[in-house]
């Protein structure tokens, strides 16, 4: 039967056009298999990659603390302070998400993190290096007596005086830091309600991070989301120890939402705002677009702590519930109410986007934006962070006491005490990961549809052949026919003649 088409051509044409037809489905549906195959892997699930990175970092982390010098302390409150910043003293953190609970009823795990941090050689300094700075624990007492009665501020006085209490304190970097140093004052709080110590638990010495190394209650109980839910993100916030809400403020304010920092939003625009919650300011902030660029192939927005984001109200009414009473100067968070009512300031360090009174008040403070704001480099398709510099800077607010001797002529101010930082940057094999996963979101819908007409093409080829084709196998047939009528036959079923089914008759 001339003009019929082999079976297997038909296969051919059949399985073509259905794998065209899966390929142009990829293709319109690219977008959706490709989030839904990130998001399986970016979900804190056991099976994950992104749990196995998340629950102990391979990435090394370190922990960069610089303190400031108080050189003219004797000469306080006669002259402003002249503060000499040295450092960085290094640590490198190992840290790891320990008492790890998934809580399936809502999507959620609950943790605590493991911090470690061990001093590293690399340092700009030693920690024995002797550093005078204010006496934050006399400072404390003042500031939590303003509301006393004179007989007890009077009291207070006496006390300090008793102690050999100064405005300064001069002391190693070691014990301004993690190993702490003893002091009376301390002694003595433990006798007190704690109405008068502001709730803060009793402690034998006064560090900074004294405490902190190798606590499970440096960032307190965490629970997040899993992102296992369509659409949903994991790792953004819904507990911070046990409260689904922030008891130290009101309104708006009191609302604990955001990343913690490890997973962030994808598809980000320039005008798009990164809200992030941060336990060592015990709050949420905004972050706004600033820039973007290039780092390792990947292109990046990069958000910053913004004028916006220490903002005293003058520039967003909705920040006025931070106050806590205090917001003199903008530029500043005042934490004091989640440091048991310690008079504790936040700002970015050396007072950068800050009242530019608070750099008046002392000596030594060189903003830099390039090495003193706080930002997240962020990949903006995938919300994968390439770069991380999280900085801020310690400040304790002092103003004048008529009834406490040692505060009587203080100036109304924020002492700049130390500021940290610590900086992340992505690896060069994770950045060629990344690249990859890029090209597959940008390009995967392209390739399913080039493979899709490919298949098309290949299906229609294989139903039909070429007209050229058809007419020399004809003639080839009706050739042979006039020789040997007789004796020749035409394959139909495989359109082609074989050589073996051609018989010639015996002479």
């Amino acid at each position: 039967m001339r003009g019929r088409t082999p079976r297997w051509r038909w296969l051919v044409a059949g399985g073509g056009a259905l794998l065209a037809v899966g390929a142009l489905g990829a293709a319109l549906a690219w977008s959706l298999i490709f989030d839904s195959i990130l998001a399986s892997q970016l979900a804190l699930t056991p099976s994950s990659r992104s749990y196995k990175e998340w629950v102990a970092p391979a990435v090394p982390l370190y922990f960069e603390i610089y303190l400031f010098n108080w050189t003219n302390a004797a000469d306080f409150p006669a002259e402003k302070p002249i503060l000499v910043e040295l450092g960085p003293y290094r640590f490198r953190e190992h840290r790891r998400h320990v008492n790890v609970t998934w809580h399936h009823n809502n999507d959620s795990l609950s943790y605590r993190t493991l911090r470690s941090w061990h001093y590293d050689p690399t340092s700009n300094g030693s920690l024995n290096d002797n550093i005078t700075t204010l006496n934050v624990i006399a400072a404390s007492a003042v500031f939590r007596s303003r509301f006393w009665g004179y007989f007890q501020q009077k009291g207070l006085s006496m006390g300090l005086a008793m102690f050999g209490q100064r405005v300064s304190v001069s002391k190693t970097a070691r014990e301004l830091l993690f190993d702490g140093y003893e002091d009376p004052l301390l002694d003595l709080a433990k006798s007190l309600p704690a109405s008068t110590t502001g709730g803060a638990p009793p402690v034998d010495r006064f560090g900074w991070f004294y405490e902190r190394n190798n606590s499970l209650d440096t960032d307190g109980f965490m629970e997040v989301t899993i992102g296992n839910s369509y659409g949903s993100l994991p790792g953004q916030i819904l507990r911070w120890n046990h409260e689904d809400s922030l008891p130290f403020y009101g309104g708006k304010c009191s609302r604990l939402e955001g990343s913690v920092g490890e997973f962030l939003p994808r598809d980000l625009s320039e005008e798009s705002r990164l809200t992030m919650f941060l336990p060592d300011l015990c709050r949420t902030v905004n972050m706004d677009y600033r820039s973007s660029g290039q780092m390792l192939g990947l292109n990046y927005h990069k958000y910053e702590l913004s004028e916006g984001s220490f903002d005293n109200s003058s520039l967003s009414l909705s920040n006025t519930c931070f106050c806590g009473g205090a917001c003199a100067w903008g530029g500043v968070m005042n934490v004091s109410a989640c440091r048991f009512g310690s008079p504790t300031f936040v700002s970015l360090p050396h007072f950068l986007r800050a009242d530019p009174a608070l750099r008046a008040g002392v000596d030594g403070m060189k903003p830099d934006p390039e090495k003193h704001s706080f930002y997240f480099a962020v990949e903006p398709r995938l919300g994968i962070p390439v770069e991380v510099a999280a900085r801020f800077q310690i400040n304790v607010y002092l103003e004048p006491s008529p009834n406490v001797a040692l505060y009587e002529h203080v100036p109304r101010m924020l002492f700049p005490v130390f500021w940290v930082q610590q900086r992340v940057t992505l690896d060069s094999n994770t950045a060629q990961e990344l690249s990859v996963v890029r090209g597959a979101r940008d390009w995967g819908a392209t390739a399913c549809a080039a493979a899709a007409l490919l298949l098309a093409a290949v299906a229609a080829l294989a139903t039909c052949c070429p007209p050229h084709v058809n007419k020399k196998l004809h003639r080839l047939h009706d050739d042979l026919k006039h020789c040997c009528p007789s004796r020749i036959e035409f394959s139909d079923d495989q359109d082609k003649i074989k050589e073996d089914e051609l018989k010639l008759n015996p002479m």
